[in-house]
């Protein structure tokens, strides 16, 4: 017996009608720590000893793979033999049934690089149907401690574990606001992780969490789209596809608004810090209520210092109420003004030295710290 373990990429996808309950969903599913191949394997006949001698029988032949067993085969086998009718069976049950083979004992450690929030769903490869199937497995136990996943089969061929694509979403917070050198730190706060990650011109850095299992990217200066990657290889996925929405409760946005008010922030957080607020999954779906505070410097923002924005398709406004009231009332703040969109507002409240200091960002800068607005969803997915 041979077993192998190999990068699988997550995205492929099926011909099998999603009624089916045992087919993995490939939109839902993200395949963790790759995929092993289990081969069933013939053996040349073995040597012997005969006296002094070592007989070895010459062959041709290398070695054999052995097939899954054809069910249908099995069937025609067991007509002529009395047929028992066992009420209650379980799937795994009546597939045993239908084969002769033996149940195969099986154990291999899925990964030591990934954060496991749940336990992964184990699958297997159905060539003939061009889809991962979860049954045919009996007696499944995953160890969390030492990443080590045990069953019993009697399928051969592609296995590969799996965790619900969107176990972190929806997120519970985010914050974004200056650090030092010239960087942002961009915090979000997901449904099972807290991640930090460091955002300059030219690179990211993951600050924490300080789980063992991301030792190997933590404190490493990467480009943006790498280190996404890697997160998503170590089973820390926060990056919503498209339909992200039929697999998660949300709350939906106008997409061009969002997409504005992500520039803008961007173009504003070399100075200003910005937060989640609690009015903005209940405020309507052409608008965006974030919070935002000028912090020039690298510390913590009083909460007194934050202020709500009213973000909508033709206008953007300093809100009096904040989240700390017992509900929103859309009353603009006293002697601020309506302007066309998010940057201008905040250029409003900015001193001098911090209007400065915007004009200074680069686009690189710029770029990056958009590109990972985008990729969360922040405003959509919190």
């Amino acid at each position: 017996m041979r077993q192998s373990l190999q990068a699988f990429a997550p995205y492929s996808l099926t011909r099998r009608s999603s009624l089916d309950e045992d087919v993995i969903d490939l939109r839902a599913m993200t395949t963790v720590g790759g995929v092993m191949y289990l081969d069933m394997l013939k053996l040349p006949p073995p040597a012997k000893k005969v006296g002094s001698w070592t007989l070895q029988d010459v062959t041709e032949k290398t070695l054999e793979r052995i097939p899954n067993p054809d069910p249908e085969k099995e069937k025609e086998r067991e007509k002529a033999e009395e047929e028992k009718a066992v009420q209650g069976e379980t799937a795994i049950a009546q597939v045993t049934k239908e084969l002769t083979w033996p149940l195969l004992n099986m154990s291999f450690t899925v990964a030591n690089n990934v954060v496991f929030t749940e336990e992964p769903q184990l699958a297997r490869w159905e060539d003939a149907e061009q889809c991962w199937r979860t049954d045919g497995f009996e007696d499944v136990n995953f160890n969390e401690e030492t990443g080590t996943i045990s069953f019993k089969t009697q399928f051969i061929g592609p296995i590969a574990t799996f965790m619900d694509t969107y176990s972190n979403t929806p997120f519970q917070s985010w914050e974004l606001r200056p650090a030092e050198d010239d960087g942002v730190v961009f915090t979000l706060i997901a449904a099972s992780v807290e991640l930090e990650i460091i955002i300059k011109e030219e690179a990211v850095c993951l600050k924490s969490p300080d789980d063992i299992e991301l030792d190997g990217i933590r404190g490493k200066w990467l480009p943006s789209h790498v280190l996404m990657q890697k997160l998503v290889d170590c089973g820390v996925n926060v990056f919503p596809s498209e339909d992200a929405d039929k697999y998660v409760s949300i709350s939906c946005k106008n997409e061009q608004l969002e997409s504005g008010v992500y520039e803008q922030i961007a173009l504003g957080a070399s100075t200003f810090a910005f937060s989640w607020s609690r009015w903005n999954a209940d405020c309507g779906e052409n608008r965006q209520i974030i919070r935002a505070a000028e912090n020039i410097g690298t510390g913590h923002v009083d909460e007194d210092k934050w202020k709500n924005y009213s973000c909508e398709p033709q206008k953007c406004y300093v809100l009096r109420c904040t989240d700390d009231d017992d509900e929103l009332f859309d009353e603009k703040l006293e002697e601020t003004k309506f302007h066309p969109d998010l940057f201008n507002c905040l250029l409003e409240q900015a001193t001098e030295q911090a209007q400065q200091q915007i004009k200074n960002s680069s686009v690189n800068f710029v770029d990056n710290i958009s590109t990972w607005l985008f990729a969360t969803k922040v405003l959509t997915f919190s």
